[in-house]
């Protein structure tokens, strides 16, 4: 059986236990995730950039090169 919390019970809780109240509900909502629908937005976004890949896939900047310029950046 769920039970539920409060606004007011959360406000009360400790940084460590909200973190750990967050996490619970994340994993809890990984174990749905299947059921979970995917918004047209999302699914048109994902079209429209896999399409300007596909046009230039040369444009932009390496995941891996990104992040070692990142890193240089501290």
């Amino acid at each position: 059986m769920a039970s539920t919390i409060t606004s007011d019970q959360i406000n009360c809780l400790s940084v460590d236990e909200k973190l750990k109240l967050i996490q619970a509900v994340w994993e809890s909502l990984l174990a749905d995730a299947a059921e979970l629908p995917t918004p047209e937005w999302q699914r048109k976004l994902i079209r429209e950039r896999v399409e300007a890949y596909r046009s230039n896939p040369h444009e932009g900047t390496d995941a891996f090169e990104f992040l070692d310029q990142l890193g240089r950046k501290q």
